[in-house]
């Protein structure tokens, strides 16, 4: 490995330690104001970001006023290439901002997935107003059950994501994929935790989430039949020709590549 001369100096070297000693992923300029606050160094925090942007030592990253920290273990100005740099640097910009991994992304970031998704699926409980990153794709989800905290960043329960994707199926991009990792995360949820996080939500969306989880687990779409009312047949997909018509959840699917309740059960 080529080794680079990266210098600072004496002033800032104090702020460089703390960076370091600390293991800090990435900067921003109220981190970097408190250091120099602490340190009892005297230069604005957006000149002290500046010469240590200028030395390597900060990478910038698709969101202003936060950078990537390249420590010395790193031997130069080079990034740890992160796949979750986007969303990340987006929190801490925008701390007040909710938002969550889902879907695919979410099923990789608690295992249940081996592949990231190219492009990384996060949440909002209400959706931003600018674009984050050609990177993420962004959705309106609003969770009922707590949030898991993995890989530095919040992301959904399995029982959220199971409803996310039943409320909204044509998000999925491709039902191929999600099935090959669905039945993993089925295998974590509990039937309560399921109905807890459908408690609020319209018929339809527990219609469809007792329909896709009537083969994998038999046991909660039961239990979510009770709770249901509708009598007018709804969609599973967008609105095309239907694949299958099921009469006990009065739901046309025109998306699934296979018939739920034929799925091997998991639970």
């Amino acid at each position: 490995m080529m080794y680079m001369a990266r210098n600072i100096s004496k002033s800032l070297s104090k702020i460089l330690e703390a960076l370091e000693l600390d293991s800090v992923d990435y900067v921003t300029l109220d981190m970097l104001e408190k250091l120099a606050e602490e340190h009892n160094v005297g230069t604005e925090a957006s000149m002290i970001a500046k010469r240590l942007k200028n030395a390597g030592w900060l990478l910038p990253t698709s969101n202003a006023g936060v950078w990537e920290f390249a420590p010395a273990a790193m031997a130069g100005p080079y990034s740890k290439n992160d796949p979750l740099r986007d969303i990340k640097t987006f929190k801490l910009a925008n701390p007040e901002t909710d938002c969550y991994l889902c879907l695919q992304t979410a099923a990789w970031a608690l295992g249940y997935s081996d592949r990231l998704p190219s492009v990384l699926e996060l949440a909002f409980s209400e959706l931003p107003r600018r674009v984050i990153s050609e990177n993420v794709k962004t959705y309106k989800y609003k969770p009922v059950l707590p949030l898991r905290r993995v890989k530095g960043v919040d992301c959904l329960s399995p029982e959220s994501i199971i409803v996310h994707i039943a409320s909204k199926p044509s998000i999925v991009k491709s039902w191929e994929s999600v099935l090959e990792w669905l039945p993993d995360v089925v295998y974590e949820t509990e039937t309560e935790r399921i109905l807890t996080e459908l408690v609020d939500r319209n018929d339809s969306v527990k219609r469809r989430t007792g329909y896709l989880l009537q083969g994998m687990y038999p046991d909660a779409s039961s239990a979510i039949h009770e709770k249901v009312t509708g009598k007018t047949k709804i969609r599973f997909g967008p609105r095309t020709t239907a694949l299958r018509n099921d009469e006990t959840w009065m739901i046309s699917d025109t998306i699934l590549p296979i018939v739920p309740e034929e799925m091997e059960k998991v639970k």
